[in-house]
């Protein structure tokens, strides 16, 4: 395979939503623009986002496909994706989700299986310290000072030609003074 070839991805099958979905969304989106709750209001900020990339690097086609993986996961797990993607100067925030009334920053890694050890490892504590500025900007700006915060990671290998294995792990690390 030469360089500049798009990786296939097998994506898992999934039940298509059901006839009314698209109107249940609409006004529960509608409720959530008016809603009082902070972290609802939230959903609807429009923040720096870097979402639009388009790069055909096979690298970029992958984390593109784990992040998409990743959200798909969460919301079947019964949690809100907010925001994906969102850029400060501080880094990136690769999922913003809610949980019940925790807010969730969800870092994303995704890798072929044998290449580069695990994904979750990728994590480490300069990257930590990233991911914990950029929470600290996101939670200023929307105001969410009054809310629960959790850092979870999401690990995904995805092999060549089969699904991929998502691997959840919930408060992944713990920030001292956030």
């Amino acid at each position: 395979m030469t360089p500049m070839e798009t990786i296939p991805l097998i994506r898992p099958e999934r039940p298509k939503p059901g006839r009314f979905h698209r109107l249940r969304r609409l006004l529960a989106d509608l409720r959530s623009q008016c809603s009082r709750d902070p972290l609802d209001r939230c959903r609807w900020m429009r923040l720096p986002c870097s979402r639009n990339s388009t790069s055909d690097r096979p690298k970029d086609q992958l984390a593109r496909a784990g992040e998409d993986e990743a959200a798909q996961f969460l919301s079947e797990k019964g949690c809100a994706v907010l925001h994906r993607n969102v850029r400060f100067p501080e880094g990136e925030l690769d999922i913003v989700a809610r949980d019940g009334r925790t807010i969730l920053f969800v870092e994303v890694k995704t890798r072929r299986p044998g290449l580069f050890g695990s994904p979750s490892l990728a994590v480490h504590p300069g990257k930590q310290r990233r991911i914990l500025a950029a929470a600290r900007r996101f939670v200023f700006l929307c105001r969410l000072e009054s809310i629960a915060v959790r850092f979870d990671v999401i690990a995904i290998d995805w092999p060549e030609e089969s699904p991929p294995k998502v691997e959840h792990i919930p408060a992944a690390f713990l920030p001292e003074d956030f």
